[in-house]
């Protein structure tokens, strides 16, 4: 059998910015990464210029950028096997 749990981490994002800001959603212990993503505050004005997890697979990362200062939030979606 497999516990499944859902990760989701929110980061502020400046506006005006041309640099992209990382955040990263955590696994808790024992489990790994097998999924995630990200959603911008300001859709019209953020930019999400990356989405991948991390090369340990304990947590997704995401960068995002944004003309106007919001949030991004990162999602993780993690598993792990359970016995019973």
């Amino acid at each position: 059998m497999t516990e499944t749990v859902f990760v989701d981490e929110i980061v502020n994002i400046p506006g005006n910015v041309d640099l992209s800001t990382q955040g990263v959603a955590y696994c808790p212990f024992g489990y790994t990464v097998t999924g995630g993503g990200a959603t911008m505050g300001l859709t019209n004005q953020g930019i999400l210029s990356g989405s991948e997890p991390l090369q340990n697979q304990q947590a997704w990362s995401a960068w995002g950028r944004s003309s106007a200062a919001t949030n991004m939030t990162v999602h993780a979606i993690c598993m792990r096997e359970t016995t019973g």
